[in-house]
């Protein structure tokens, strides 16, 4: 769930979202976003990513897998209109409640959007009855600890539009609340292990040990099955 601010500033940032992955550092943070979630997710399915924003990563998991679908949600209209203009499948909406049907989904997915929830623990229920029996969720957040998180709680605290609106957390803090809504943590992956005032000069790399200093993680889990 987000409040209508949040959902404001996103909709009045699009242009300043979409053309930061057009940057060389915003291209070089997707392909390695890209790159775990490539590890991570299912290849093949119907999978839905919670706050999709313009679709960049549902566009390139549906490019590079033979995933049947990825359904794109989100709550920021003009954010999903991009979405839309990709020729993917958009559902304009917020998580709680879902207006997609329990135990449809094969895989579900969120990036960088756990910061900007107003009761993670309520969507990760959400998330979680959405997937099928043994089906996983994968999450990526922004490592509060690390420079990266550093850096955008700095940028926070000085009023930057959408930063100002995050809540930032630490691998502790995520482990937690994935516990808390019956998940299993099955894997961890870091990304972003360079400070973000530089693009490295070899080729997008994610790092599957010692997650805790990178800038973002990525934590993949399963609902808890719950024996009788």
């Amino acid at each position: 769930m987000l409040t209508k601010r949040i959902v404001d500033t996103f909709n009045n940032f699009v242009e300043y979202y979409e053309k930061w992955y057009e940057e060389p550092l915003g291209r070089y943070v997707v392909q390695t976003e890209t790159l775990a979630l490539l590890h991570l997710l299912p290849k093949k399915g119907i999978g839905i990513e919670v706050g999709c924003g313009t679709g960049v990563f549902a566009k390139e998991i549906m490019k590079r897998t033979d995933v049947e679908n990825v359904i794109c949600l989100d709550p920021a209209f003009y954010m999903l209109r991009r979405a839309q203009r990709k020729g993917l499948d958009c559902v304009n909406a917020i998580i709680t409640p879902s207006p997609i049907r329990e135990n449809s989904i094969d895989f579900a997915f969120m990036i960088t959007v756990l910061e900007f929830l107003v009761d993670p623990l309520r969507d990760l229920l959400s998330i979680r009855n959405l997937l099928k029996e043994e089906r996983p969720f994968v999450l990526m957040f922004i490592n509060k600890e690390s420079i990266w998180g550093r850096l955008y709680q700095e940028l926070a605290m000085k009023g930057e539009p959408i930063l100002s609106l995050a809540k930032f957390y630490s691998l502790e803090d995520v482990l937690s609340l994935l516990k808390n809504a019956g998940y299993i943590v099955t894997e961890l992956i870091g990304i972003l292990d360079f400070p973000p005032d530089k693009v490295p000069d070899v080729e997008p790399y994610i790092i599957e040990k010692n997650v805790r200093e990178c800038g973002a993680i990525f934590v993949k889990a399963f609902p808890l099955i719950v024996t009788r």
